[in-house]
C-alpha cells in the first residue's frame, strides 16, 4: 500500500521587517509548483505553520479557492 502523498508544497521564507522577522508561507499545487495558490504571513514560524496547515485543510475540504490569507495580526495604521 503506498503512503498518501499531498498535492500540495507548502514552503516557508523568512523576510526582515520593523526590526522583527516575519514568517511567509506559500502553497503550490505538487505538479505545478510555479503556480501559487495561497499565501500568508505570521509574526512567529510557529504560527506560520499553523496557518499554512489550516490552509491545506481549507484546500483539501473545498472550503476555500486560495488566494492570500488575511494576517490575524491587526494593522500597524497610528504612528506616534
Amino acid at each position: 500500500m503506498k503512503p498518501a502523498v499531498s498535492p500540495y508544497v507548502l514552503s516557508f521564507q523568512t523576510e526582515p521587517f520593523h526590526r522583527k522577522t516575519r514568517y511567509h508561507w506559500m502553497i503550490c499545487l505538487a505538479d505545478a509548483p510555479d503556480q501559487l495558490l495561497s499565501w500568508g504571513h505570521a509574526p512567529t514560524k510557529e504560527l506560520a505553520e499553523e496557518a499554512a496547515r489550516n490552509e491545506v485543510a481549507n484546500l483539501t475540504s473545498g472550503q476555500t479557492e486560495g488566494g492570500r490569507v488575511i494576517s490575524t495580526i491587526k494593522a500597524f495604521t497610528n504612528r506616534c
